[in-house]
């Protein structure tokens, strides 16, 4: 499913991505980056537009700032805690089992157009649990499931309205 980002959406994930950036380097923190062909700030940038592309397909509260951590929840469904991963790879990839903190993840990607993002699927945190793989990258293992094999954002949506509705 592909989401059209407003202007507004564009401008507020930049922002807070320089803002995210600056403060950990402020704080002297060393920003993660395990991709060396991009900056920090842009990095953020797309994490955040992943979230406001959620944010616009369930109509809730758009991401802000959080200084020391999100603990694991970028966004709310109502009262289901969500985390919004960004891909460049097609896979949801997770840390570690603890890393998982939300009830469910939803996966997303960029597309040729700078202001549409791509929402590849979403799974709850059990059913990922069981069926994700291990994998290294390069960089210790790091738990990763392919996003052919999440289920599609439509059912979510589905969901969450008759959760909402009933």
């Amino acid at each position: 499913m592909i989401i059209r980002l407003t202007k507004q959406d564009l401008h507020e994930a930049n922002l807070l991505a320089q803002d995210t950036v600056f403060l950990l380097e402020k704080l002297g923190v060393s920003p993660r980056l395990e991709n060396k062909k991009q900056s920090r700030v842009n990095a953020n940038k797309l994490g955040f537009m992943a979230e406001f592309a959620v944010c616009r397909l369930f109509d809730t509260e758009p991401p802000r700032l959080n200084i020391a951590t999100d603990g694991g929840l970028d966004l709310w469904l109502d009262d289901v805690a969500v985390d919004v991963k960004f891909t460049k790879t097609g896979k949801l990839i997770f840390d570690s089992q603890a890393k998982f903190k939300a009830q469910v993840a939803i996966l997303a990607t960029t597309t040729d157009q700078h202001d549409c993002m791509k929402l590849l699927g979403w799974i709850g945190k059990t059913e990922f649990l069981e069926l994700c793989e291990t994998h290294d990258f390069g960089y210790g293992e790091r738990l990763v499931m392919e996003a052919s094999e999440l289920r599609p954002p439509e059912q979510l949506w589905r969901k969450v309205k008759e959760r909402k509705f009933k």
